[in-house]
């Protein structure tokens, strides 16, 4: 919803982004360019393997979609570790909203599906979202807490060591919406790690993201957790919430540490102009998480994959270095690899008329480096607008068609000229893609 506060949220994420550009290029002296994305090499042998999803929103029905895909991500994971030379699923982390409202019920699905599908060999890591909090916060929000602890025979954050690995996980506060009463526990299991590997990673999971940080976390971040992490160059966080797409290249960010967005089992959401709230397309169609591996010498590779049409992303990162705060993926890095979409030469568009007398304009996308997140369009008649449209692409739907439409209305008879204008996620534009048509 357009408001004041989503008007000074897009603001400061502009801000934000450009103070990245400007320190992270003076920072690093990097020229016009950056080096390409480093590559997981050959002989990258894991000693562990996890796989990482939030926001699955189990509402208590085991037919539902969210609960049939939560059960196919097990047979995903073990059937691509079976493959591999190393062959474990150490564990599955969830970052929170397992549960739609926090309901015993939507517990118990939840414990069945892990128990009919989860090996032995599998540790289950698990955090609160705000939605395991929702049947108790009107009332008295702790309730969330103790119906968790009981559920799940744990408490609500926890601290494992798998395969000399630190996991780290913290729900939010009793109060079911904060964390300022968690960071110091969580700084203090940082420290722990660190005191405990060195320079290998540490893997911190919790709901929302860090505030300015991954795409998404403007609106949907928590702005006391980044200056407990800051701190910590060797840290790797897991968050859910937004519910943005994995395969958005901002989805990953470095700067100070390591942050991925998790996505969704449930249903997309993503932004338009900086402002959240924009639901594209088939958006319940959207079950994204991540396979997470990492080497003795502390190297990790994060796998990004779509369990809706069974195949991996392009999205690959291997992470090295990172005590020695080598981060090959900032936004400013990251921006300086792409470059400004382009309308191909074989782009097709037409403009029909529906049944109603509307005139529909249909067109076939641009390309990009990375993803194109978005088109803007206007319509003129003799150099006045007359219409206009703003709308998301499709690149989180590796099964739909990069093909758009938009309802221009009905319009007058006459000669008319639509402009097109592609973006990335860095907020790069095309050349305009000019048409002209005639409403007879």
């Amino acid at each position: 919803m357009f408001s004041i506060m989503n008007v000074l949220r897009t603001l400061l994420a502009k801000l934000i982004a450009f103070l990245y550009v400007v320190t992270t290029v003076a920072g690093a002296g990097l020229p016009f360019g950056a080096s390409e994305l480093p590559e997981t090499p050959d002989d990258f042998t894991p000693v562990i393997r996890f796989a990482v999803c939030s926001d699955v929103h189990l509402d208590g029905d085991p037919e539902a979609a969210e609960a049939q895909r939560l059960a196919k991500l097990f047979d995903t994971v073990y059937a691509y570790s079976e493959s591999q030379e190393y062959k474990n699923f150490d564990a599955l982390c969830v970052a929170g909203d397992f549960t739609d409202q926090g309901k015993a019920e939507q517990y118990d699905l939840f414990n069945s599906i892990i128990a009919e599908n989860k090996k032995d060999e599998t540790q289950l890591l698990v955090c609160m979202g705000n939605h395991e909090f929702i049947d108790t916060r009107d009332v008295d929000a702790s309730q969330g807490t103790r119906m968790f602890e009981a559920k799940m025979e744990r408490d609500d954050d926890t601290s494992t060591v798998i395969n000399g690995y630190h996991f780290i996980l913290s729900s939010y506060c009793e109060d079911g919406h904060s964390f300022t009463g968690k960071c110091s526990w969580i700084n203090s299991e940082i420290k722990k790690a660190i005191k405990d590997t060195g320079d290998k990673p540490v893997f911190v999971f919790q709901h929302p993201a860090p505030f300015a940080s991954i795409y998404g976390s403007i609106s949907w971040g928590d702005p006391s957790i980044p200056a407990v992490f800051l701190k910590y160059p060797q840290v790797v966080n897991f968050s859910g919430h937004s519910h943005f797409p994995v395969n958005d290249p901002r989805s990953c960010w470095q700067g100070g540490y390591t942050a991925f967005g998790c996505g969704t089992l449930s249903y997309f959401e993503t932004e338009l102009d900086g402002i959240s709230g924009n639901f594209p397309y088939s958006v319940e169609e959207a079950a994204q998480f991540y396979i997470v591996e990492a080497d003795a010498e502390g190297n990790v590779r994060v796998l990004s994959y779509d369990l809706i049409t069974d195949q991996f992303f392009d999205n690959e990162y291997y992470l090295t270095d990172l005590a020695k705060r080598n981060f090959d993926y900032s936004y400013a890095k990251m921006k300086l690899r792409d470059d400004a979409p382009v309308f191909p030469e074989s782009t097709q568009i037409s403009v029909d008329t529906n049944d109603e007398g509307n005139s529909i304009l249909t067109f076939t996308g641009a390309e990009d480096k990375y993803v194109v997140e978005s088109y803007k369009l206007s319509v003129t008649k003799n150099g006045i607008k007359v219409a206009e449209d703003n709308f998301s692409g499709k690149y989180m739907y590796l099964f739909e068609e990069d093909v758009y439409t938009s309802d221009l209305g009905k319009l007058e008879p006459g000669k008319y000229n639509v402009q097109i204008v592609a973006l990335n996620a860095y907020a790069e534009t095309s050349a305009p893609f000019s048409y002209t048509f005639t409403v007879k």
